[in-house]
């Protein structure tokens, strides 16, 4: 098909295999045309799937021509280098998020793309469901008066199964651990929702893994009045991710990973109550990512709210190592 944006995908195992490549066959204007992993199995076996060549190395895949955009589902510590060179090689990039482990790197990467005027787009996937824009309907309605504050918890038992060995677990490659991991989907939705972060507190402790924090728990302030909480661990089992939405008219509660939506008014009386049971947003997220190649259209996660999501958890690795607040303009004043 004419229509159709030529990826490459980089990285297939994993989340990858298990997530977005079932999303991204179910996108008409996307085509993958090269797959590549450092397991050449994984690799092979998505190229199969996709009907794709398989590349041994990231430079093969650079090399080829009709390759626009590359999807990268790599470790964090490698996204800049390889946004660098996508870009260089004159290829748009989609990134798994968080979109680098520093705010720093992720700067770079999106003075990169712009200087190359190639397309960055990074998988912040979590605001693109169904309960929360439901929420965020609500909240621009006024259904809840006026947005005072949020409390959210995003919490797994990865780190009670993960081992020493993989590179989740060396704070050098995964700093921040679940906030890094789990916690920065919720930033994101947190910074749509309420604007811009300015200032964070927190606490990081290890409670099961030997290097790693595993625990965290965050202030994060924007403009006044507004304020929120993330609580964010790596060792806990079952799992928990749910929001709380507090307005001076009502609430608004999401629970079962946001894909159950709640509006109370006064006295907690429940005034709309929806669950959501088919999730498209992954889906939808590629679709947009094929539009924005082939159309030129704009992308809402952008570098740079990639940026300010990380910054949040930038600055929370930082209040608990030196135990103060920090200012987001001590990372992103540009």
């Amino acid at each position: 098909m004419a229509d159709q944006a030529r990826i490459a995908l980089v990285g297939c195992g994993g989340w990858s295999r298990n997530v977005n490549q079932k999303a991204i066959a179910r996108c008409d204007n996307l085509r993958v045309v090269a797959c590549c992993d450092v397991d050449a199995a994984e690799a092979r076996q998505s190229a199969e799937q996709f009907g794709a060549r398989c590349c041994d190395t990231y430079d093969d895949v650079l090399a080829c021509d009709d390759v626009q955009a590359v999807v990268l589902m790599t470790p964090n510590d490698l996204h800049r280098a390889q946004l660098e060179a996508a870009v260089a090689a004159g290829k748009h990039v989609f990134v798994e998020k968080p979109i680098a482990n520093t705010t720093a790197d992720g700067l770079a990467m999106v003075r990169a793309a712009d200087r190359a005027r190639r397309l960055l787009m990074v998988g912040h996937n979590t605001r693109r469901r169904a309960g929360l824009r439901m929420a965020q309907q609500w909240i621009a309605q006024g259904r809840i008066g006026r947005l005072i504050g949020c409390d959210a918890q995003f919490s797994g038992g990865t780190g009670l199964a993960m081992g020493e060995a993989v590179w989740r677990a060396d704070p050098a490659r995964c700093p921040g651990l679940p906030l890094i991991q789990l916690g920065i989907h919720i930033v994101d939705v947190m910074n749509m929702l309420m604007g811009t972060p300015r200032r964070v507190a927190a606490f990081h402790r290890r409670a099961v893994l030997q290097r790693n924090d595993d625990c965290t728990v965050s202030i994060i302030a924007y403009d006044e009045p507004l304020t929120a909480t993330l609580t964010s661990h790596y060792v806990v089992d079952p799992a928990l991710n749910a929001m709380h939405l507090m307005g001076t008219e009502g609430r608004i509660e999401l629970t079962r990973h946001h894909h159950q939506a709640e509006l109370l008014g006064p006295r907690s009386q429940v005034l709309e109550s929806h669950t959501f049971d088919d999730e498209n947003s992954y889906v939808d997220e590629f679709r947009v990512f094929g539009d924005a190649i082939l159309r030129g259209e704009p992308v809402e996660t952008d570098g740079l709210g990639g940026v300010m999501a990380l910054a949040v958890v930038e600055a929370s690795i930082l209040s608990a190592r030196e135990g103060r607040f920090v200012g987001i303009d001590e990372l992103v004043n540009d």
